[in-house]
């Protein structure tokens, strides 16, 4: 095979199983194997698959982190170059294939030809090792691979490269039988624009995304109270899940620097509206141990020290009982509140089942309805950064998408 430099060994993790079912890549990764079986090279992304993420649990890829990753086709180029001159190499070549497939097919790209010379590990396995099993796992524990980050694109991978290794090195025979007769067709491949954007990794579990008012300029406040409603009204809905999601960050720090909001004035209505909360808990002549840690949810969530919980509920017990007009439009403890008659919408893989969810909301009376619109109180995803199209045209009208867990404790509580 002329131009010949090795192996470009690929793996995927997908929102789904079948691309036509409108299934998308999510995270993809190459990883270069030279002719002695040597790891030489690695590369790696999440995808934006401009959908939601599917079975999460499975690949736990956030929505938060997929949404700022480019899309396939600002990575196609460079997937292009990785395969030039290479024979593709996977773990069920069948299956990351038919995606390669259809997404270059999206690019009016025909990757056929070169995907079908490529070599299955998963098949070769069983060729080298009578009855061995089909998983990845399985494979690398048979041959003495370890050390792997299963159910990540570059940890299979590199998985599914020292694998390839392992077998050609233990059985030169068997493999080179099988390598043989492949296909010229690697060098095959049409040119496109590369290295348009930067690859964007997974984040490591333990890392978090810096609190949004690091992104705010920090000056001294102007004379006047500035017009906040703008970014009350974004709040309202940010908190209703009690956690703001990064799309929330993003649509909060958007509308302070639309209205030229400096971090002190920003800080100032936080305060506010923490102590607009005390009011609301005290209403009632107490505050219980669940009101208490709510306001202490809402005030690390607004970036403000635990002790202020403790002075706005000193300072609200002492102030008269008649409450001034609030500033804040909705303001209510335990965040999301549901009425018979609300209409709301389901998008994502849930970890309940949908059906579940959608017979005890109707059950409480509320309205669970396929598409977003005015009315609609709330949509309830599996991760409120979802890429859905619900997701999607619920941020432009304005309607919050709260976690799968604040929705269910809406719905306990509309039973008591």
């Amino acid at each position: 095979m002329r131009s010949f430099r090795g192996f470009a060994v690929v793996d995927i993790e997908t929102t789904g199983i079948l691309p036509g079912f409108r299934h998308r890549v999510a995270e993809i990764a190459v990883v270069h194997v030279d002719l002695t079986g040597e790891i030489t090279h690695e590369w790696s992304t999440l995808v934006n698959p401009d959908r939601d993420l599917g079975p999460q649990a499975i690949h736990g890829i956030r929505a938060a982190e997929v949404r700022r990753a480019p899309k396939f086709e600002q990575v196609a180029g460079d997937l292009l170059e990785l395969f030039r001159g290479r024979v593709v190499v996977a773990h069920n070549l069948p299956f990351d294939s038919m995606h390669l497939r259809a997404e270059f097919a999206r690019l009016a790209v025909d990757l056929s030809g070169y995907l079908s010379g490529g070599v299955c590990t998963m098949r070769l396995a069983g060729a080298v090792f009578s009855g061995m099993r089909r998983s990845l796992a399985e494979c690398c524990k048979a041959v003495g691979v370890d050390g792997v980050r299963f159910h990540t694109a570059l940890g299979d991978a590199l998985a599914a490269a020292r694998l390839f290794g392992r077998l050609v090195a233990g059985a030169p025979g068997i493999a080179s039988s099988r390598l043989q007769g492949l296909p010229d067709v690697h060098w095959d491949l049409p040119a496109m624009p590369g290295a348009l954007v930067k690859p964007v990794r997974r984040q490591a579990a333990a890392i978090a995304e810096p609190h949004f008012l690091a992104r705010l300029v920090d000056r001294v406040p102007r004379e006047g109270d500035p017009a906040m409603d703008a970014y009350l009204a974004v709040l309202d809905g940010a908190l209703l899940d009690r956690q703001i999601s990064v799309s929330e960050a993003d649509a909060l720090v958007e509308v302070a620097l639309d209205f030229g909001l400096h971090k002190a004035e920003v800080i100032k209505v936080h305060h506010a509206y923490l102590r607009d909360l005390a009011r609301a808990a005290w209403a009632d002549g107490r505050v219980s141990v669940e009101e208490r840690r709510d306001l202490e949810a809402v005030a690390d969530l607004l970036g403000l020290d635990a002790d202020e919980v403790e002075l706005v509920l000193r300072e609200e017990q002492a102030a008269p009982t008649q409450r001034p007009q609030a500033q804040v439009a909705e303001v209510s403890i335990g965040g999301l509140v549901l009425r018979p008659g609300d209409r709301i919408v389901l998008t994502g893989a849930m970890r309940r089942q949908r059906s579940e969810l959608k017979a005890e909301a109707e059950g409480l009376g509320l309205q669970v309805v396929s598409s977003v619109s005015k009315k609609t109180r709330v949509v309830a995803a599996a991760d409120p950064d979802s890429l859905s199209g619900k997701a999607k045209d619920a941020r432009l009208l304005g309607v919050p998408v709260v976690a799968e867990a604040a929705f269910i404790r809406a719905l306990e509580s509309m039973k008591e």
